[in-house]
């Protein structure tokens, strides 16, 4: 009897053993169950926020391409705008030249310089608006290279532009004339320092000096970036190329005749100083 009671106790003990085992086995699958359902939360929420994080990320580019599309776009725009005023200037510094040969003419001198000054100005306003459209094609091939879609095309008409070194070399001669007379050319020497109100010139004096030499200089400098605009996109920018050439070849073929037109005159002058008559 005594030896079935301790079998039966023994058995209790493996029974509570076994049960524990079991409860502690479940306590410990509920904790593993809690840890996986935690790392599956935050696996979930460091997916949401790459996600987001590469949504914005798009959206960022996304305006950044479409700024940069703006902003090429307005150097296209803005030239344009420049180009269709570059003529104007031309019409007023010719009607200012006007003016001043009709002022020098009536002996005139203060308006006679005004005039001159009116013209400078507007040829200076025209070379500092060609050096804007070079710029503008500068900035256009470089900022062009970082969109991704096709950009708008540099079109503008650059054949359309009146040939400005003859306005600066008319402005020239009619200085130049007016230097030969005493009186206008005092008045000159208390003007000729009078600052001008345009980027590129100190004076008048240098203005007068240097405007067709500046002029042709600008020019050519666009004709460089239209080439390099050319280089990488023939189609578009052939007609934009030829048409700047065209302008650059006129104004050669006219400092051609003009270096010509002051040969013959100095030749005159010689004849003249040494007692020969000219041949016509």
């Amino acid at each position: 009897m005594a030896l079935v009671s301790e079998l039966i106790v023994g058995l209790k003990e493996i029974l509570m053993k076994e049960s524990f085992m079991k409860f502690m086995d479940l306590i410990s699958g509920y904790k593993g169950w809690e840890k996986g359902e935690e790392e599956r939360s935050m696996l979930h929420a460091y997916q949401v926020e790459r996600e987001q994080a590469q949504y914005r990320k798009r959206q960022e580019y996304e305006a950044y391409q479409d700024s940069l599309h703006q902003q090429i776009l307005g150097y296209v725009s803005d030239s344009n705008t420049i180009l269709k005023n570059l003529p104007v200037q031309i019409d007023i510094a010719e009607n200012a030249l006007n003016e001043a040969e009709t002022e020098f003419k009536e002996r005139a001198f203060a308006p006679f310089w005004d005039a001159v000054e009116t013209a400078a100005t507007r040829l200076a306003i025209f070379n500092f608006g060609i050096q804007q459209i070079k710029d503008n094609a500068i900035n256009y091939m470089e900022e062009k290279k970082k969109l991704d879609s096709t950009p708008p095309r540099f079109q503008i008409n650059i054949g359309t532009l009146p040939i400005a070194t003859r306005t600066s070399d008319r402005m020239r001669r009619i200085v130049r004339r007016a230097q030969k007379d005493f009186q206008f050319s005092t008045i000159y020497e208390q003007r000729k320092t009078n600052k001008l109100l345009v980027e590129g010139f100190s004076s008048l004096g240098q203005a007068l000096n240097e405007m067709t030499c500046r002029i042709t200089t600008s020019i050519e400098a666009l004709f460089n970036s239209i080439r390099d605009l050319a280089s990488s996109n023939r189609e578009s920018s052939k007609e934009l190329l030829a048409g700047v050439e065209s302008l650059l070849n006129q104004m050669h073929s006219d400092a051609e005749t003009s270096r010509d037109h002051n040969r013959e005159e100095r030749k005159m002058l010689d004849n003249i100083q040494r007692g020969k008559k000219p041949l016509f």
